[in-house]
């Protein structure tokens, strides 16, 4: 499994040729998806055979993978995250049993307040008291000294945005000043993404959720690749895509994997942000839906928190700690803490499909307990 500081190294080249015609496919592939071509040309006001030649082109050298995340209420799935200081010595303990479960879909080392594993997962729904069980025994057998776990949202993915970007420099200019402007005047309405689940009553079946693993591996796969693995036509394929990923909202959104800023003098953060109210949380997430150091966001439910993945210059990280600090003057926030991520640690898997069966999830948390060490 190729590890994002790779990933992150090897998507950076990008920039070194971006220019205006390809940004403005990029701003548009999270929200359509890299699919439907002409959608694409429309909103980009480009000609069709422009955007699926620079699509392509930009897909065969690498520069460029588009992933979907899936809509994981629909799935009859429950996303989680974990934050745990490892006791001494027991790092590799602590990422087995985050691999135990089974059900992980990220997992990467941390370092700060916490020094252990940040891990996201996509638990049964019907499974969550034996989740924090599960963890709660993690401790117990000191294998953490410390944890956090936390019930959250769909993830919002930031899509590619240039507004802060000289194509001429081919630099960014990140203005604090400004982002705090936006939030503090930004609309209170929660996007859509970050409220809490009304359902966890999975519409999909085997099938679907095949469909569902291959694009979480690339958004972009044939159909005729994937009509193989279902062992079915690629116009049933299709028919299903249309009929149940999109009509379903089996998709949250699209994931542009692109990286702004070079992997060596930059740094990736987790952090953990409390705010007054669900409205400044509503203003915070509104204004920073764009922001080219933002990764992703999702919201604890039933609390007004965000867990955010940020990815920025060293240079600028004191800038980020200090406008963070004047929301707090502005009682938009009450708190934040945040640890370093370690890129080269970097692990993912596609929802666990293989555990869905007659329309359930099957889970076997005591039992894969026992075999950890």
């Amino acid at each position: 499994m190729a590890s994002l500081r790779h990933q992150l190294r090897h998507v950076y080249e990008y920039f070194k040729f971006l220019d205006e015609t390809n940004a403005k496919i990029l701003q548009k592939l999270a929200t359509i998806g890299p699919r439907n071509i002409s959608a694409l040309a429309k909103a980009t006001r480009l000609p069709i055979t422009t955007v699926r030649f620079r699509l392509n082109k930009m897909i065969e050298k690498g520069q460029l993978l588009v992933t979907v995340n899936p809509n994981l209420p629909k799935l009859g799935l429950a996303k989680a995250f974990l934050v745990a200081n490892a006791s001494l010595g027991c790092h590799d303990t602590l990422r087995k049993a985050i691999e135990s479960t089974e059900y992980w879909t990220y997992f990467v080392r941390c370092y700060g307040k916490m020094d252990g594993y940040c891990a996201y997962f996509a638990f049964p729904h019907k499974s969550m008291n034996e989740v924090e069980d599960y963890f709660r025994e993690i401790s117990a057998r000191k294998i953490v000294s410390d944890y956090r776990l936390f019930w959250i949202t769909n993830s919002f993915y930031n899509s590619p945005d240039f507004s802060w970007f000289d194509f001429g420099k081919k630099e960014w200019k990140l203005q604090w000043e400004r982002w705090v402007k936006e939030i503090l005047e930004a609309s209170d309405e929660l996007p859509a993404i970050l409220r809490d689940p009304q359902s966890y009553e999975p519409v999909v079946d085997k099938a679907d959720l095949l469909i569902i693993k291959e694009l979480e591996k690339d958004a972009a796969i044939d159909l005729k690749k994937l009509a193989k693995i279902l062992k079915i036509t690629p116009q049933s394929v299709g028919t299903r895509y249309k009929k149940h990923i999109v009509a379903r909202n089996l998709v949250a959104n699209f994931n542009v994997d692109i990286y702004p800023f070079p992997l060596e003098i930059s740094e990736l953060f987790n952090f953990v942000i409390g705010f007054t109210d669900e409205k400044r949380l509503a203003k915070f997430a509104k204004a920073s839906e764009k922001k080219p150091f933002i990764v992703s966001y999702a919201k604890s439910i039933g609390h007004d928190l965000l867990i955010a993945n940020i990815y920025i210059l060293k240079s600028e990280f004191p800038k980020l700690i200090n406008s963070l600090n004047r929301l707090y003057s502005e009682e938009v926030i009450t708190d934040f803490s945040y640890v370093t991520l370690d890129p080269s640690s970097f692990r993912r898997q596609t929802v666990s499909y293989e555990y869905f069966a007659d329309g359930r999830w099957a889970t076997n948390l005591k039992v894969n307990l026992n075999t950890l060490r």
